[in-house]
């Protein structure tokens, strides 16, 4: 667990110094496979074993999530998430997870799938969740997360 947790920590330490460089301006990769990771790790399951899978990257006991996940520099604005699911989609939870820039865990966010898809602001060309659409039932306890899985405290505001 130590090795894994520092392995984490020196990569956050690296990306930062490449962005500092105008190297590297973005972390999407990364932040989207930390993310599925982090989520298997809180609700117990298993990551779809292709990148490509569709519709859902995580399955616990015949539950499909798809999982979001964002790193946002303290600098942005943007709160909310692309949605471009169909209502047949194979999915019953979306979780978004919202880091800062330094990857600590801002909001983590558990949404039944039916209740995001009435959710998506289907006002604009561009399919979003706005997360002040998302009140304290989808907010999930940060804390109670942190003391069931140790090496998550290292995203510990």
């Amino acid at each position: 667990m130590e090795e894994i947790s520092k392995a984490i920590l020196d990569y956050v330490e690296a990306l930062n110094e490449l962005k500092r460089l105008n190297i590297v301006k973005n972390q999407k990769d990364f932040t989207s496979q930390l993310g599925e990771w982090m989520a298997s790790i809180i609700y117990g399951g298993n990551l779809a074993v292709s990148g490509k899978q569709e519709d859902w990257d995580l399955e616990v006991n015949g539950t499909k999530y798809q999982i979001k996940t964002h790193a946002k520099a303290y600098s942005t604005k943007r709160e909310n998430t692309d949605f471009k699911y169909s209502k047949g989609s194979k999915i019953d939870f979306i979780v978004i997870i919202v880091f800062d820039e330094n990857y600590k865990i801002k909001k983590i966010y558990k949404v039944p799938f039916d209740i995001a898809h009435e959710l998506v602001n289907k006002d604009r060309k561009e399919l979003v969740i706005k997360w002040k659409d998302l009140d304290e039932r989808f907010t999930e306890n940060i804390d109670d997360i942190l003391l069931k899985n140790e090496i998550l405290t290292i995203f510990k505001k």
